[in-house]
């Protein structure tokens, strides 16, 4: 039986990128990247990392990264990476 991730994916970076842009009136341009990364309590991972890239008129996961370890504080939470 295969179990839902407890933690935000792609589609939930999506969602925030697409608000932080809306919320600072700027339009989606190719080659825009955003990161969210959070650490996780009683699951099977420690933290978690997502990364995207507008490309053209997508949204494209480029990193997915579930790690054993936590991640350090400043490294929590959504950021745009440029």
């Amino acid at each position: 039986m295969r179990m839902g991730c407890d933690h935000k994916g792609g589609p939930e970076l999506i969602e925030m990128a697409e608000q932080h842009l809306r919320d600072e009136a700027l339009p989606a341009a190719s080659g825009m990247r955003f990161r969210w990364a959070e650490n996780l309590d009683g699951g099977m991972w420690a933290s978690v990392i997502v990364e995207i890239e507008r490309r053209g008129e997508q949204w494209i996961v480029t990193r997915l990264d579930r790690r054993k370890e936590p991640v350090g504080e400043p490294e929590t939470g959504f950021r745009s990476l440029a």
